[in-house]
């Protein structure tokens, strides 16, 4: 008899409809907790977020929403289709875990503002996490 799980490996629990709609909630909540708190980083900069580009973090934040709720339901999928010791808290808490590890990933790869001693930031946040600014990386 040929099986496609180990053996002694017990089945993955079910889980409903509901499980897979935890991905794009987890992280809706993480895209807007990396963009405010890029918001607030970029605040004092002229070339932030008052600069007028912020329909370009808005679009930033869709593209990040749906690569990180894309992510998300790979990684579900794994877990179900590999599930990890612990039983369903496990199931429901390892995505939550990924979707914060993976805003502050967002949230890293958009940058903090360099303030120069004596002079004003001169630099814009990007228009795409890991991309560079969109303003000049020095006020000289």
């Amino acid at each position: 008899m040929h099986g496609t799980r180990a053996e002694g490996r017990p089945p993955a629990p079910a889980q409903g409809c509901g499980w897979y709609l935890l991905a794009p909630v987890v992280a809706a909540f993480g895209v807007y907790g990396g963009t405010v708190w890029t918001v607030r980083s970029w605040a004092g900069c002229p070339l932030g977020n008052d600069a007028g580009g912020t329909v370009g973090l808005q679009m930033t934040m869709s593209a990040v929403w749906l690569c990180t709720t894309l992510v998300l339901l790979l990684f579900q999928l794994a877990l179900r289709r590999w599930p990890p010791r612990g039983g369903r808290a496990v199931l429901w808490l390892a995505p939550v875990a990924a979707g914060v590890g993976l805003a502050l990933l967002y949230r890293w790869g958009m940058g903090w503002p360099y303030q120069p001693p004596g002079g004003p930031c001169t630099e814009g946040y990007p228009l795409f996490p890991f991309t560079g600014t969109t303003g000049p990386h020095s006020a000289g």
